[in-house]
């Protein structure tokens, strides 16, 4: 594995958890569309289909959107696992505490430096030790 494919898989988990957020925007639109579709009651039989079959489509796409999502939530946790087990292989410190705010909090270089008190350079010294070393790790163990 490369460094580029090793940043591309450290940062599955953002890529997914972004998805997950706009296929979640995309099923609020839904709900609120359904909202403003509300059937037409009327006593003569079948003067009202039109509304009603409005709300009918509207449930079965908010219906197959929550399937999306389901979906979504189930990459999400795998991304998640994948790179906490890529983390996992760096030894407690601030190595992996920069690489847990990046790739599994999401966190940008700024914050991270600001919050463990590090300038922006040694943040990115820290990381890409810390490629390096998941990298090494990566390779010892395949053989």
């Amino acid at each position: 594995m490369t460094k580029e494919e090793l940043k591309e898989k450290l940062k599955g988990a953002m890529y997914a958890q972004r998805t997950l957020e706009g296929e979640l925007d995309k099923l609020q639109e839904l709900r609120s569309i359904a909202q403003k579709v509300t059937p037409a009651y009327s006593q003569s039989p079948g003067g009202s289909s039109g509304n009603a079959q409005k709300l009918e489509n509207s449930i079965a796409k908010i219906i197959e959107q929550e399937k999306i999502i389901a979906e979504c939530c189930n990459e999400l946790c795998s991304q998640l696992a994948e790179v906490r087990a890529l983390v996992a292989l760096l030894p407690m410190g601030p190595m992996r505490l920069v690489m847990q705010r990046r790739y599994l909090n999401y966190q940008k270089w700024e914050r991270i430096a600001a919050e463990l008190n590090y300038t922006w350079q040694h943040v990115h010294k820290l990381h890409a030790k810390g490629l390096n070393s998941i990298l090494e790790r990566c390779d010892r163990m395949r053989g």
